[in-house]
């Protein structure tokens, strides 16, 4: 683009670039993947039965979600089907989970058990369903919940239900789940299939991370999980919301032209650090992590060199925290910043080092939002001067959540830096 533009200053070009990574960043870039979204965008509405209509007159060709009701043929009864699923009066759904599996789910779910990830167990509490879980993983058992802070805060009652099983270690705890009668079984790391034959309950396969949410280009497993518990005007409410609290800090960081090169440390060692990371772009940040040889724990994950980390001598240098509760034994900022072999680093020598949330136990949608916000302040303090960062994470999250001061709680819990 710069190239093209010869005659441009080199700053405006730069805020022309900026706007439009920003731009890129927000834009939703997903399929909702459920049965009856026919034009394939991220709702099911009006349009879709337009769509089909096109379809059965020979105006246009199938997608692969046209067939509402997986019979096999795309006609009327698949326009019925979408005005049930636009109404909340369908009796089933078919969807299509993470491990690419067509579910049909026996409409409306009221007892969940799940042993996935945080983030299945979070969306609940978020779309007002929490009454809905029955069971629940290892992790967020009694005292474990508190390194949860969004799920703890909001709904502390949650860790006193049943243990079904943990996301990582094998299959569930079958008898239990029986015993609790779901209609709806979610797992992350489990054989889905084996689970549902099992029990014969519905199982979803639910993502160990959402990637999109991890870029912050939508929310799709929040809107996913908003038409599984028949609450998709609740889940569209906080994406739209969501998407304007994001385009408030792109509105300051996509007028900045001097954008700071950023490192992540994460998932224990400075070496280890994510492929990609929605937040830093939205907060006028580079990555300059480009390329990394893939790390065990996740396919975002890379492992790169100590001294390929002095080579991009980054400008800031992020580092995963995690509660303090977790007796955690990862890097710090104070380890970093007295590591002889980093000196030469620019982030070390102005102490630009410091803790920030991270996707290692998942991802919070919303507290990746509240990121945008955090490090836009720590990348470019004069054009978030007035900005108080603790005020505006208490508010998305009360909005999200419905409890006061989980983003405070969160600073403290994982020792974030305050500007109080």
């Amino acid at each position: 683009m710069c190239e093209e533009l010869e005659n441009m200053p080199k700053m405006l070009c730069t805020m022309m670039l900026m706007a439009a990574l920003i731009s890129s960043a927000i834009a939703s870039d997903y399929t909702l993947d459920i049965f009856g979204n026919a034009n394939l965008d991220d709702t099911i509405d009006l349009q879709d039965i337009a769509y089909v209509e096109e379809v059965i007159n020979s105006a246009k060709k199938a997608s692969n979600l046209t067939d509402a009701n997986q019979d096999g043929a795309v006609d009327d009864r698949d326009l019925e089907q979408i005005r049930q699923i636009i109404n909340g009066t369908e009796r089933e759904m078919y969807i299509i989970d993470a491990s690419n599996r067509i579910v049909r789910l026996n409409m409306p779910i009221e007892r969940i058990a799940s042993s996935s990830m945080a983030e299945s167990i979070s969306a609940c509490c978020a779309l007002g369903a929490a009454e809905k879980i029955v069971g629940i993983p290892d992790f967020l058992a009694g005292d474990k919940i508190k390194e949860y802070d969004v799920i703890s805060l909001s709904h502390p009652e949650i860790a006193d239900l049943q243990v079904v099983g943990s996301p990582y270690y094998g299959t569930p705890n079958l008898e239990i789940i029986a015993s609790l009668k779901p209609d709806l079984i979610i797992v992350t790391y489990a054989d889905a299939d084996s689970v549902q034959k099992a029990t014969g309950v519905p199982t979803v396969s639910y993502p160990s991370t959402d990637d999109i949410a991890l870029a912050l280009k939508g929310f799709k497993w929040l809107n996913m999980m908003g038409y599984i518990l028949g609450q998709e005007k609740r889940a569209g409410e906080l994406s739209n919301y969501l998407d304007s609290e994001m385009n408030e800090v792109s509105s300051i960081t996509s007028k900045i032209s001097e954008i700071p090169n950023v490192y992540l440390a994460f998932w224990g060692k400075l070496t280890n650090t994510p492929a990609f990371y929605g937040p830093v772009g939205i907060a006028g940040g580079r990555l300059v992590a480009d390329e990394g040889s893939t790390g065990p724990y996740s396919k975002n994950m890379w492992q790169v060199s100590k001294e390929q980390v002095i080579k991009w001598n980054p400008d800031v240098i992020f580092v995963q925290s995690l509660a303090k509760s977790s007796n955690s034994t990862n890097i710090s900022p104070e380890e970093i910043l007295s590591d002889s072999d980093l000196k030469s680093i620019k982030a070390v020598q102005e102490e630009a080092v410091y803790y920030t949330m991270s996707f290692n136990f998942g991802w919070d949608p919303a507290i990746g939002v509240v990121q945008c916000f955090y490090m836009g302040k720590l990348l470019h303090p004069e054009e978030f001067s007035d900005m108080d960062v603790e005020k505006k994470g208490n508010e998305i999250l009360k909005e999200v959540y419905g409890a006061d001061g989980i983003w405070t709680s969160i600073t403290k819990n994982r020792d974030l830096h305050s500007w109080s």
